[in-house]
């Protein structure tokens, strides 16, 4: 039985502006959830800081550096409305 991704010819993986969203809401989530659950400490306010800041600039960078962005744009041509009839 045909898997779905090739049924419906689906990329492996999630397009670029999905890989962003997931970083980002990751990046907050990862944020608010040491938040609540660590004590609030200078000490533990500033470990959060830096480790919400080195959650982003990797994840920015992982998804930067993804293949879809050094690609360059294939050739669809479309045919101008005036000859289609």
């Amino acid at each position: 039985m045909p898997r779905e991704r090739e049924n419906y010819d689906l990329p492996k993986r999630p397009p670029l502006p999905f890989r962003q969203a997931i970083v980002m809401f990751g990046a907050v989530a990862l944020a608010l959830g040491l938040w609540f659950f660590l004590p609030s400490s200078p000490i533990v306010v500033a470990l959060i800081a830096i480790l919400v800041l080195a959650a982003v600039f990797i994840g920015v960078g992982t998804v930067l550096r993804s293949k879809e962005l050094d690609e360059k744009p294939g050739r669809n041509p479309v045919t101008p409305p005036s000859i289609d009839t």
